[in-house]
């Protein structure tokens, strides 16, 4: 029989918190600890690490003692109710609401320790340009990761096409609505195939049918080795795709489910 990877977390302290592997063979079971807490030494599956991260606004502290990690190829749901933290959680991932105390790890750096500049230019790259077309604004993203013109056009075209935007390549942001703005967005972040997703309520303002082809694309990059840290309005969405859910109350962590 071979290995069958299932995974834990076991709250231990305010401080640490340990991720269990248990490696499942006939005849017994053996179990793998991975502290995941404190300041973790490198780790090529983590794409992203919170270590008692703790964020504070205008002197009130919105988020306490978050310590959690994503591996590579799995979809995290952050879940609570209004006011929990998600977003702040998710900005600070980002690098626009850096901690006030402990330390994120995303997209290759420690923050503290990117710039701000930095983290604002992640944000845009979900921002569509008023002066591009949608087929334009992809492209954008896709020769950035280094794709020919014409290998560029290809696949902007392929995924506007998937995202029900067929007949809205041409089109600029002034004449797209809300909803397509936002399928536009995501076909810039997902065409070149993001290693991290970093998404807040991506559904939020998509009908069922749009929403439905959006979460497909996602599962599809998350099966291709994506990470994908989510928060979202609609419980019941991402339940047939995480592989761990997250709930904030009051800026704190609550339960963890794997």
């Amino acid at each position: 029989m071979p290995y069958v990877r299932t995974r834990a977390w076991v709250p231990t302290t305010a401080h640490t918190r340990l991720l269990i592997s248990y490696f499942i063979q006939e005849g017994g079971v053996s179990v793998s600890l991975q502290l995941i807490g404190g300041w973790p030494t490198d780790d090529a599956c983590i794409k992203v690490r919170c270590c008692e991260v703790e964020v504070c606004v205008a002197g009130a502290t919105i988020i306490r003692d978050v310590t959690f990690g994503c591996c590579r190829g799995e979809w995290v749901v952050l879940s609570g109710p209004n006011g929990a933290g998600k977003a702040s959680l998710l900005r600070t991932i980002n690098g626009l609401c850096p901690p006030s105390a402990g330390r994120v790890w995303a997209f290759g750096s420690w923050i503290p320790g990117r710039s701000r500049r930095d983290g604002q230019r992640r944000a845009r790259q979900r921002t569509v340009f008023d002066a591009q077309t949608a087929a334009a604004d992809v492209q954008i993203a896709l020769r950035a990761g280094g794709l020919s013109r014409s290998a560029a056009q290809g696949r902007a075209r392929a995924w506007l096409d998937r995202l029900g935007l067929q007949d809205r390549r041409v089109e600029y942001p002034h004449l797209l609505s809300g909803g397509e703005r936002q399928r536009v967005a995501f076909a810039r972040a997902l065409a070149p195939r993001s290693q991290l997703l970093v998404l807040d309520e991506p559904t939020a303002h998509l009908n069922d049918g749009a929403a439905r082809i959006v979460l497909a694309a996602i599962k599809e990059l998350v099966e291709n080795g994506a990470t994908v840290v989510v928060s979202s309005h609609r419980g019941a969405e991402p339940k047939q795709h995480e592989r761990c859910r997250i709930t904030l109350e009051a800026g704190q962590m609550t339960t963890v489910c794997a």
